[in-house]
């Protein structure tokens, strides 16, 4: 059992030393309560180490999630990122637990879909962007190359070039609120498809739930 905490522990670098702490304990006490002494009959029960381990860092990066979405306006700026975390962390738990149930296969194809579908939109996103900068910068550039020969011309470049970049600036605010939308929206189907197909292992069923 030692070796078996040992490892799980080493997998826990994510949590801070409190929440690190509070989950090994509980797996301690659970182990030692039904007298799992040996490694094996630790992964009969818990799964791997790793197993184990990815499970709980989903599910505390989803607990301290919800909790920063109803917190102060700080915790917002680090919203998108935390999102991207979240669902990382969710995909690597479902890849651990073994998927043999229709619902779990369902789930899983759909999963699939939602992400490709919205890595499609944000793609999208990004290269009309990007397409933007460089037309305006492109128009600018020879604006500028033919001042000297076509002044007239020249401005007619360059004010297309600022038009362009103008329109980038006043369209950022909806770039960046459809980005943050997209992300949000696929981590919130992914908590919910990751409670569908990712069980409370017998330690969290076992009279303590999830770990709070």
């Amino acid at each position: 059992m030692n070796d078996y905490i040992a490892e799980f522990t080493g997998l826990l670098s994510q949590l801070d030393a409190e929440e690190r702490s509070e989950v090994v304990d509980f797996y301690t006490e659970y182990l030692q309560d039904g007298n799992f002494t040996a490694y094996n009959d630790c992964v009969r029960e818990l799964g791997t180490p790793r197993q184990l381990a990815r499970k709980v860092l989903a599910d505390y990066s989803i607990k301290n999630l919800q909790a920063d979405q109803s917190s102060d306006k700080q915790s917002r700026a680090a919203k998108p990122k935390d999102n991207v975390k979240t669902v990382w962390l969710i995909i690597l738990a479902v890849l651990s637990t073994p998927v043999t149930i229709p619902l779990a296969l369902g789930l899983a194809g759909l999963s699939v879909a939602i992400f490709a579908t919205a890595f499609s939109i944000l793609v999208g996103l990004i290269a009309l962007a990007v397409g933007i900068i460089f037309g305006g910068l492109g128009s600018l550039v020879v604006g500028i190359g033919i001042l000297p020969s076509d002044a007239w011309l020249s401005m007619l470049y360059i004010g297309v070039g600022m038009t362009v970049v103008g329109i980038l600036v006043l369209l950022s605010p909806v770039f960046s609120a459809a980005f943050n939308g997209i992300i949000r929206g696929v981590t919130n189907f992914s908590q919910w498809a990751y409670h569908k197909v990712v069980p409370q292992n017998r330690a969290e069923k076992h009279g303590k739930g999830r770990q709070k």
